[in-house]
């Protein structure tokens, strides 16, 4: 049985930057495990796509903000190629090793609209890392927001609950584009408003709390919405109960 590279060499040979021995190894052991080889070139042409869009912004090498998003991103990538390829020695093994990844798979399960939170860290602030579109009429962003969800709900107006808008952002997604739309209250409070393709999954109803931001989350036929707050601000409990029955 052939063993699989490790990270570094993974992480090397996923950005072009492996030399030749090490190249001809993890090449080598793709060949061996087909399976293996499907997610892997599945995941290099993501990183590939999210890079291509990132590179579009100049922001992104200028700035220091969005280097958290995208560590957190490659830690993520070298968990799952680890994972596809424990998954092969698991199988060839079988038995109790494959019942033990079962289970360290379910634990390192991304949470439910998870770039719709970091999304809204990277911009939740007024002056480091400015917006695709700066506008603060509705229809102007609905109008931005129709070009790339056609059947998209818009965006919603928050007004009644203190918040206007303060632009919006496209983003890259392994599924197609995603947008974050935000707004912003007299005292400087910000939330985000995130569309996403509907794949992998349609999302119920639901939300969840990581660190210091609430996520609520839900679906229609077409798209993955969120509504991304602060966690301990009072300012926002009005909108996140509308959002609530809005809906459930």
């Amino acid at each position: 049985m052939t063993l699989p590279p490790n990270e570094n060499d993974l992480h090397a040979w996923m950005d072009g930057e492996a030399d030749e021995a090490t190249a001809e190894k993890v090449e080598r052991y793709l060949q061996a495990n087909p399976e293996a080889a499907v997610q892997v070139a599945g995941w290099r042409a993501d990183a590939q796509q999210l890079r291509q869009a990132m590179s579009r912004q100049a922001w992104a090498f200028d700035r220091p903000n969005p280097q958290h998003l995208r560590r957190r991103m490659r830690q993520q990538r070298l968990r799952q190629l680890s994972m596809a390829f424990m998954l092969v020695v698991a199988v060839s093994i079988g038995g109790l090793a494959g019942w033990q990844l079962k289970d360290s798979q379910v634990a390192v399960a991304p949470q439910p609209m998870e770039d719709a939170v970091q999304a809204y860290k990277i911009f939740d602030n007024q002056t480091q890392t400015p917006m695709d579109v700066v506008a603060s009429q509705h229809a102007e962003l609905t109008s931005w927001v129709s070009r790339y969800f056609i059947n998209g709900n818009p965006p919603p107006n928050l007004e009644q609950f203190g918040f206007r808008l303060v632009g919006a952002r496209l983003m890259a997604t392994a599924q197609g584009p995603a947008a974050l739309i935000m707004y912003q209250d007299p005292q400087g409070t910000r939330v985000g408003w995130y569309i996403r393709p509907l794949e992998p999954v349609k999302l119920p109803h639901g939300q969840r709390q990581a660190e210091d931001v609430m996520a609520q989350y839900w679906s229609d036929q077409h798209y993955n919405y969120a509504l991304v707050t602060p966690a301990n601000s009072s300012g926002v409990n009005g909108l996140r109960k509308a959002v609530s029955l809005a809906t459930s």
